[in-house]
């Protein structure tokens, strides 16, 4: 994948964030009509309207397989299923977990680390020429071997269920204990087999100690119990294209691509504002204002130390983007700043995210730290009045964008893309987790010089409009409430809202 990127904006996916640390900044402090006001406001650095959102659905009920212990019960699920989408595999993992998908040509393999490092769960697929293999010749073949190996008194198979329902489908699990090598402790290796396909089966690897085996037992196979894999449907389908055009038109981009999708260390302003009937600009409503920098350089430069104390890792190429917003609703301000980074071989990323609320003297500050290495993140929230928390959202499969990609993608399609669907994964702070995207990239025929690109950040967050010139120049962006983001010259900025008496400081 190229290396040069940088964004623009703050995208959807960063609004949502923003909602969730309003929340929970000032839901102890304010009436709710304000509260929704100050979700409102925080489109200001590119989210849509709280007052079009839709409610996070939960997890499905979960199905138990016929020999789950009484603990699956309390398992906390995530909230989004993780997607093997070469296997059809869709499945809920515990929260907390932390997974790594590798594929190789058309085969897939994710490894799940259960909570606390107890224990740990490989998906794969395993193929034969032998149409006649059947799950009950598969599972024989794997306990045989396993309890071979397990040749000491204390090697042995510990349960087996030939007859392990998961509707739609029947298949076989079972767990051997191992024993410990050199003076190590005792393990335990269980799998769960379905087949998926004619010369196809689907394979539920588990390792444990032998110590934690209840607890990892009772992760590994609520999660299993919730997997759902069949025949791909149309969505799926769909979506599985979208992505590969995605990966495909990354890999095409040339530095030069990326450089012309970047401002420079120059400034660029943008102005929220929800248009009058009469068409009269100092009619409009006002809602905020963004200044917008993005530029190629060094890793140091996320650092308040000075060039000559640099470290190899300081001196590390990578690509910023800067934003400094402001937004008003009634009379509730807020106040961000945020810092993207990402390496040049876009395998790490970070970001910062400050912000304060302000309202009647009363004022709240959060700040939102995330960080990418390989597959691997954590995105830390800081309040002002709360206990400070950690999550580790889930990098699933083929398709994920980083951040930083993100901002860049909008003008990247405009200047570069066919019209089509693009989808990709990219990190959502509303749900603080990995949600699919989708740009979808239009050229009317009614507008021939235009460039639209509708963009959904996930399934419940609904759709902008952005429209671009013939060179990729953004002309706006429409969120679904009506309001609009338009770029700006900063004089006529200053102008504008000194004459309506608007705050600019």
């Amino acid at each position: 994948m190229p290396t040069p990127l940088h964004r623009l904006r703050i995208s959807q996916p960063r609004l949502a964030a923003r909602l969730l640390i309003v929340h929970l900044l000032i839901v102890r402090t304010l009436a709710v009509r304000t509260l929704t006001q100050a979700l409102a406001a925080c489109a200001l650095i590119g989210f849509t309207s709280i007052a079009n959102a839709q409610p996070t659905t939960p997890p499905p009920a979960i199905p138990k397989p016929t020999n789950s212990s009484p603990a699956t019960s309390a398992i906390e699920l995530e909230q989004s299923p993780a997607r093997i989408d070469a296997l059809n595999l869709n499945i809920y993992l515990p929260k907390g977990s932390v997974t790594e998908t590798t594929s190789f040509g058309t085969n897939a393999t994710m490894g799940v680390g259960f909570p606390d490092q107890i224990g740990v769960m490989t998906i794969k697929e395993q193929k034969t020429t032998d149409p006649e293999l059947t799950v009950k010749q598969v599972a024989d073949n794997i306990v045989n071997q396993l309890t071979r190996f397990a040749s000491s008194k204390t090697g042995k198979l510990i349960s087996r269920d030939s007859n392990l329902i998961i509707p739609p489908r029947t298949g076989e699990r079972f767990y051997v204990r191992l024993p410990g090598l050199n003076g190590k402790p005792d393990s335990v290796r269980g799998m769960t087999i379905f087949q998926s396909q004619p010369r196809k089966f689907v394979i539920f690897d588990f390792t444990c100690l032998y110590a934690n085996f209840d607890q990892a037992r009772a992760y590994y196979e609520t999660s299993v119990a919730t997997m759902d894999l069949g025949n791909p449907t149309q969505s799926d389908v769909r979506r599985a294209a979208a992505i590969k055009s995605m990966l495909a038109f990354l890999d095409l981009r040339s530095v030069e691509d990326y450089q012309n999708a970047m401002t420079g260390k120059e400034d660029r302003w943008e102005r929220l504002y929800l248009p009058a009937p009469s068409g009269d600009e100092m009619d409009a409503t006002e809602y905020g204002y963004r200044k917008i920098r993005s530029w190629g350089g060094f890793k140091g430069e996320l650092t308040d130390k000075p060039r000559s104390s640099w470290n190899a890792d300081d001196r590390q190429l990578g690509y910023f983007v800067q934003i400094d917003a402001m937004a008003l609703e009634e009379n509730l301000r807020i106040d961000t700043r945020a810092t993207f980074y990402m390496s040049e071989d876009t395998k790490e990323e970070s970001w910062t995210i400050k912000m304060s609320v302000r309202q009647d003297g009363f004022q709240q500050t959060s700040t939102v730290t995330g960080a990418r290495s390989g597959t691997s993140m954590a995105v830390v929230l800081d309040q002002s009045d709360a206990p400070t928390t950690k999550t580790h959202p889930l990098i699933q499969g083929e398709g994920y964008i980083s951040q930083v990609q993100t901002y860049l993608i909008g003008k990247l399609l405009a200047q570069n893309a066919a019209p089509g669907e693009y989808a990709s994964y990219a990190y959502n702070n509303s749900l603080s987790t990995i949600a699919l995207r989708w740009d979808v990239v239009e050229k009317p025929e009614e507008t021939p010089d235009l460039i639209r690109i509708t963009t959904k950040v996930s399934n419940d967050t609904p759709p902008t409009a952005s429209i671009y010139d013939k060179e990729g120049n953004l002309l706006r962006v429409r969120l679904a409430n009506g309001r609009i983001w338009e770029p700006i010259e900063l004089d006529r900025l200053i102008r504008l809202w000194k004459k309506k008496g608007l705050p600019l400081e």
